[in-house]
């Protein structure tokens, strides 16, 4: 793995290839934007779309050897998983299109999560890189997060009709859904060798404090760049718990508060719940415990506005 460096300096963009998820999006004509935007910026682009799951993987293997300048993904969450999987290991830049309905990463890194904004931040710039880490279980890699439990449950109860319907407010109606199904798990958690088992509805295991509906994050010391995965345990979901949301979110600090949320750190992870609950992987539902997970710091190289 190469030496990292949260923020470096990117040539500029003369080649590059995109894949496309034609499931995503909001309506837009989204092969129309980048066109003209790609025209405009004297971009050579090619396109690949995907088909079914995997597809992402095989193109962005395929892209890295083609001898270009960035390789971009047009999807959500759930592509980007898929794209960086095949980018592991080679130092080809990504280029990040928000097509989905959170955009979580994306609104982490400060991309613009409109197309047209996305693509002339490209093509305008001025631009960056930023190596960031991702999360590998069994030989898949993710960017975002794995959650067990209620998370797991809103993301399984928005379907594509309703948030292509209504985007990222279909989450919001699954989640009052989630509420009423969603039982407590005893998480057996193992962390960089140590033992630890609490009660909850939900465990994430996190690269990102950033919940895609906003700049700020539920945790301002969740970074994405600092070589570690975060483990969060939500004990109760009730008017505690929303205050302390509230709270965090203004203030940017999270108060301790032990009997709401217990929150570790760490760089090799393995999770088991009882009874077994809903896994979801970067918004993929999965089906998989337990869990063995680790951290890959900086292994990806991500175009992002540049500092001011």
């Amino acid at each position: 793995m190469t030496t990292r460096h949260p923020q470096s300096h990117l040539p500029s963009v003369k080649s590059i290839h995109i894949i496309i998820n034609p499931a995503s999006g909001r309506g837009e004509p989204a092969l129309s934007i980048i066109n003209a935007s790609m025209k405009e910026a004297g971009i050579k682009w090619e396109a690949s779309i995907t088909h079914q799951a995997g597809d992402a993987v095989r193109l962005a293997k395929a892209a890295a050897k083609e001898g270009i300048d960035a390789l971009a993904v047009y999807g959500g969450d759930g592509t980007l998983m898929e794209a960086i999987s095949g980018l592991i290991g080679s130092e080809l830049p990504l280029v990040i299109l928000p097509g989905g309905s959170a955009n979580v990463m994306a609104t982490e890194l400060g991309i613009p999560t409109d197309l047209k904004e996305a693509c002339t931040l490209l093509s305008h710039g001025p631009i960056d890189t930023r190596t960031i880490d991702v999360g590998q279980f069994d030989k898949r890699y993710f960017l975002v997060g794995i959650s067990l439990g209620f998370e797991a449950d809103v993301v399984k109860g928005a379907d594509r009709k309703t948030k292509n319907k209504i985007g990222i407010l279909a989450y919001f109606l699954s989640a009052v859904r989630a509420l009423k199904i969603t039982k407590k798990a005893v998480y057996h958690l193992r962390i960089d060798g140590q033992e630890h088992e609490v009660q909850g509805l939900m465990c994430l295991i996190t690269n990102t404090g950033n919940l895609g509906f906003s700049s700020i994050s539920f945790d301002k010391h969740i970074d994405v760049s600092d070589g570690f995965l975060d483990v969060v345990v939500v004990r109760k979901a009730n008017l505690s718990l929303f205050r302390l949301m509230v709270f965090t979110w203004l203030k940017r600090e999270r108060p301790d508060n032990l009997e709401l949320v217990e929150h570790w750190r760490g760089k090799d992870i393995s999770v088991s719940a009882s009874p077994k609950q809903m896994i979801q992987c970067d918004g993929e539902l999965l089906e998989k415990l337990p869990l063995h997970v680790k951290v890959v710091p900086g292994a990806i190289m991500v175009v992002v506005p540049k500092a001011k």
